[in-house]
């Protein structure tokens, strides 16, 4: 199973004080690989799986945790939230931030949904050249190193790392607001 492969990319900032009634987003969900992550290892919690074709997702509710809530928002997080500022206690953007042409413009719309303390991470890949479709706008770690300050973020630390599946390295990241 692909979560187990990935999961090490989470684990490190999935601790008792951070994983019991608490609210995240899964930004760009996808096939809601990494929003499977967060429900296995939250508890009394509520995932918001976010992304603009939510298709893929639907099947995910099935394996919901009893404590747990999932919900699906069929949401494009490079325009508007429909959420309140600070309404999540922590935001997970795995293998997403590569298709904003501007990430500095994206984090700087999607942050203020955030709490002040709140942890956001980051996962995505460790290459510099563009490979599209699939990697239009690459952001590798040192890049990322660059911008997080500008859009809020402090203490910027690197967490895990992994061969993708699909593609080279895929490094993981978070930093608080």
């Amino acid at each position: 199973m692909e979560t187990a492969i990935y999961s090490p990319l989470l684990k490190p900032i999935l601790t008792p004080e951070n994983t019991n009634q608490t609210t995240w987003a899964d930004l760009g969900a996808g096939t809601g690989m990494f929003t499977q992550i967060l429900l296995q290892n939250l508890t009394h919690s509520t995932v918001h799986a976010i992304d603009k074709n939510p298709h893929a997702l639907w099947k995910l509710p099935h394996s919901v945790p009893p404590t747990n809530q999932l919900v699906i928002d069929d949401v494009d997080f490079t325009r508007s939230l429909p959420f309140e500022k600070d309404y999540f206690d922590g935001m997970v953007m795995a293998n997403a931030l590569h298709y904003s042409p501007n990430p500095l413009a994206t984090l700087q719309n999607i942050l203020p949904h955030l709490k002040k303390g709140g942890q956001f991470v980051l996962v995505e890949y460790e290459v510099h050249r563009a490979n599209p479709p699939w990697i239009p706008y690459p952001l590798p770690f040192l890049k990322f190193r660059e911008i997080a300050p500008q859009a809020g973020l402090q203490d910027l630390q690197k967490i895990g790392a992994v061969i993708s599946v699909y593609y080279q390295h895929i490094y993981s990241c978070v930093a608080w607001r």
